[in-house]
């Protein structure tokens, strides 16, 4: 509150745990401040229909931490998905697969009231919105997942080497997926191949930590999540042709920090993601929830 009534703060960072995204950010906006709002944007649509309707009213800048726009393969994947050389997209992919990375065992991460869900609400949000972001902000019209929670039966027989935002709390809580899986079918009539997880028995010689995924009827495009380059296919004078573009790192959380300022200085979004665009991804990640409970289809 102190850092909301100091008049010499124009822009504030909130990084707090999902369930305080929407109070604070909210109480950021009335206090005249313009916020980057850490992923995810809050816990379930309803609650980024308020956080969008505070920022039209307070006509504040509001952007959502989606820091994989950032990266090198990010900014350059973005570059050739507008260009044009992949032709109509009629698949994508996205894929973020943990062998064993569930964080916090037994804390906030892994209780649903405090998080809003597990690996999709936490990691599933960047590469949900890496690929919206890529393919120009479609619409879906049709969403077929199903959340699990496979491996925390018993957390204490839960088997990992390390754990972020640890240490396991064995008293704690576990209600929410380790991994989840869909289907979503776009507006256009292309399908997006959604897989993430916390954990999962992924052989690490036949199956990558990370892909993200293009294919269109001219071109495709692929990339390690992490990784430093991007793999093209293509057509080139009567033959397939492939390439590949190796590029230099990037601090991504430096430049979506300048990309925010100047959002701040310009008064308009820049290449972060606005209020409309993170409540979309939420809108898929709800829709695979509300999927997995019904065992059906969920239509947009």
């Amino acid at each position: 509150e102190d850092v909301w009534d100091d008049s010499s703060i124009d822009a504030v960072v909130v990084g707090v745990p999902n369930f305080l995204h929407l109070p604070m950010a909210v109480d950021a906006m009335r206090a005249g401040k313009d916020v980057l709002l850490e992923k995810p944007m809050a816990m379930n649509v309803a609650e980024c229909d308020e956080l969008v309707g505070v920022a039209e009213e307070t006509k504040r800048i509001l952007q959502i931490g989606f820091v994989h726009r950032f990266t090198s393969v990010g900014m350059a994947a973005k570059k050739i998905a507008d260009c044009g050389d992949l032709g109509e997209v009629f698949h994508a992919r996205a894929h973020l697969l943990h062998r064993r990375g569930i964080p916090g065992l037994g804390g906030w991460f892994t209780t649903k009231a405090k998080s809003g869900g597990g690996c999709l609400i936490d990691v599933g949000v960047h590469v949900t919105d890496l690929l919206f972001y890529l393919l120009d902000q479609p619409k879906w019209t049709s969403i077929s997942g199903k959340a699990n929670s496979r491996f925390v039966v018993k957390m204490e027989h839960y088997i990992y080497e390390t754990m972020w935002a640890g240490p396991p709390q064995l008293d704690g809580t576990f209600d929410v997926e380790d991994s989840a899986f869909a289907l979503i079918t776009l507006e256009s009539g292309a399908t997006i191949d959604l897989q993430v997880a916390w954990a999962g028995n992924f052989p690490k010689a036949s199956i990558g930590k990370s892909q993200i995924g293009l294919f269109g009827d001219r071109g495709g495009m692929t990339f390690e999540l992490f990784g430093p380059e991007i793999h093209l296919a293509a057509e080139r004078n009567g033959f397939n042709a492939d390439a590949s573009l190796a590029l230099a790192a990037t601090d991504q959380m430096q430049l979506q920090m300048q990309d925010f300022a100047e959002a701040v200085a310009r008064r308009k979004p820049q290449r972060g993601a606005t209020p409309d665009e993170g409540r979309r991804v939420q809108s898929v990640i709800d829709a695979i929830y509300e999927s997995s409970r019904n065992n059906a289809p969920v239509t947009g």
